[in-house]
């Protein structure tokens, strides 16, 4: 395993063409909890963003398991990985962060707000998001440690 940074060309390529990830929180029992998730990185913030979608209107974002859980405990990890038949082009990064839920803004004077570019990254890395609503909540993850592995390590 090798510890990498955000700013690594390899970590930035893998992150920027992968579409899936999984997403560890853990309860108030200390009971992990694992979901696949859609995310973005933003390199001016060193951020990753979850969206927290309308693709199921019975559920409030406050009522989410991953959402309660980040709100009692923001320790996250984010896990990227690729599975191929052949095994030399293995690989996984691991993300170790803290988590918080931003949203329900408003267009600032100033410039987009950290959620509002989290849309835009989101509408352009998903065209899916033309259809389904992203929701006005998103997980934002700050990178505390980056660990990737690979065969070639």
């Amino acid at each position: 395993m090798i510890e990498y940074t955000i700013s690594d060309p390899f970590f930035k390529a893998i992150i920027n063409e992968s579409k899936l990830a999984r997403l560890a929180t853990v309860d108030s029992e200390c009971m992990p909890y694992l979901i696949p998730v859609v995310f973005v990185f933003d390199n001016d913030s060193g951020s990753f963003f979850l969206p927290i979608d309308e693709k199921t209107k019975r559920s409030r974002p406050e009522s989410l398991k991953r959402v309660k859980n980040i709100q009692q405990n923001p320790n996250v990890a984010l896990l990227i990985d690729k599975y191929n038949e052949d095994w030399r082009k293995l690989f996984f990064i691991m993300i170790r962060g803290r988590a918080s839920i931003i949203g329900g803004d408003k267009l600032e004077s100033n410039g987009p707000s950290l959620s509002q570019k989290a849309h835009k990254l989101l509408y352009h890395k998903y065209p899916q998001y033309q259809k389904i609503g992203i929701g006005e909540f998103v997980i934002m993850i700050i990178a505390q440690k980056i660990i990737t592995w690979n065969m070639k390590n």
